[in-house]
């Protein structure tokens, strides 16, 4: 009855499963025929606060019936301010401003845009199994070469290895290498790596990057918009490391799938470096949709969204300590509600895992190198009952692909880019 490729370019199909979904209820996902799935990727980490959130549906009804849209560049709206002060308090990066968008793709773009405005310079670095976005600096920043095919982006990135522990040292050495001959005005890292696999860099490497890029005139960027907004256990991610940057750029979670919002948040000097409408859109700053991300981050605050964060990681991690039975199990990693179960295997078997899970009444997507991890990444609000039965699920479709990995290989593979 639904057929996506009929009337939606190819560019903007990535179907996992073949689901159409025509309802939700908090914590499940209901498809067109009735079948029901515990969400487990909360629409890619952006479903912050779960389903039927009648609050998020008032706070934007309720906006609109007084002021819509104003075309914000141009005219004011109360709540546009009290939100943006909202934010900026949410970090501790001192006399900071923000600038608005709609998704984490053009939050990149602006960015990118402050960086070689303040710094008058023009290359940047990045990393290799990085994802940035769809817009042309986003995606030119992007770490997965299959995403460049055919397109004449911007050739002034330099890709390197991701700064794990095993890496870290000799990935500073070629950064300090490119900053000395003086043309690179940013680095722009995600603080996890997330669609690459869920990576952490080693403390080392955050110890050292920022003063390092300082040292050269260039500054440090963070994408914090798949591990920020409270999904690792702080409101930002770069708070488990110690470290704060220039600039960081955020979107999903803000608008909790109710409203589509996004910010780049910093240092107001970097911010203020872009003249008037270098960084401006006709719905940028929608008063609708801030008044959607003024009550997430209200709701944040009164339900204790972290404090259910960790108690969750610890139901479903304490759940996954059954897969170390597995053959194919190779590590969990991440922390809060980002994380991936890494597999091992010479075939790529997380699309297989991730149908039989959606047997099984589960929702997961998988990602990483040969789509072997599994991405968990349920709404930070989901209880506890259900994500351990969510996770326990996940678990016995390992176990139940084991038992008969052939016939499930043989079984189409789903769309994906994340395989190169």
């Amino acid at each position: 009855m639904y057929d996506r490729s009929k009337y939606i370019g190819r560019a903007q199909n990535l179907d996992l499963y073949g689901v159409t979904i025509s309802q939700t209820r908090k914590d499940y996902l209901v498809d067109v025929d009735g079948l029901e799935y515990i969400d487990m990727l909360s629409s890619a980490s952006s479903l912050t606060l779960g389903y039927e959130r009648e609050d998020l549906v008032d706070a934007y009804t309720e906006q609109c019936a007084k002021v819509p849209h104003t075309c914000t560049v141009y005219t004011f709206v109360p709540v546009v301010q009290e939100y943006a002060k909202k934010l900026i308090s949410t970090c501790s990066i001192p006399d900071a401003k923000m600038l608005f968008g709609a998704f984490g793709s053009d939050a990149v773009d602006g960015a990118l845009k402050c960086a070689q405005a303040y710094t008058k310079k023009k290359k940047v670095i990045a990393f290799q199994k990085a994802y940035h976005g769809g817009t042309f600096l986003s995606l030119a920043s992007n770490g997965f070469e299959a995403l460049k095919e055919n397109l004449y982006l911007p050739d002034y990135f330099t890709h390197l290895a991701y700064p794990t522990s095993e890496n870290s040292q000799a990935t500073l050495e070629a950064i300090e290498k490119i900053l000395k001959e003086g043309e690179t005005g940013a680095l722009i890292m995600e603080t996890i790596l997330g669609d690459g696999g869920v990576l952490e860099p080693s403390p080392e490497f955050y110890r050292e990057i920022k003063g390092l890029l300082h040292k050269y005139g260039a500054i440090l960027i963070f994408d914090e918009i798949q591990s920020g907004l409270c999904r690792t256990g702080k409101f930002w991610s770069f708070e488990n490391f110690d470290v704060e940057p220039d600039l960081f750029c955020t979107a999903k979670g803000l608008g909790a799938g109710y409203a589509v919002i996004s910010a780049v948040v910093g240092r107001g000097e970097v911010i203020d470096s872009l003249q008037n409408c270098q960084h401006a859109f006709t719905l940028a700053a929608h008063p609708a949709s801030c008044a959607v991300a003024l009550r997430v981050l209200n709701a944040i605050e009164e339900e204790d969204i972290i404090g259910n964060v960790i108690k969750i990681n610890k139901v479903i991690t304490e759940e996954f300590a059954r897969l170390k039975g597995s053959k194919y199990f190779d590590c969990i990693r991440g922390m809060g509600l980002m994380l991936g179960v890494a597999l091992k295997h010479q075939s790529s078997i997380g699309p297989s895992i991730g149908k039989i899970c959606l047997k099984n009444g589960v929702y997961i997507g998988y990602y990483g190198q040969n789509n072997n991890v599994l991405r968990i990444q349920p709404a930070l609000t989901i209880d506890p009952e259900t994500a351990k039965k969510a996770s326990k699920a996940i678990v016995d479709s390992v176990f139940e692909f084991e038992q008969k990995e052939e016939h499930h290989l043989n079984d189409d593979q789903p769309l994906s880019f994340f395989s190169n």
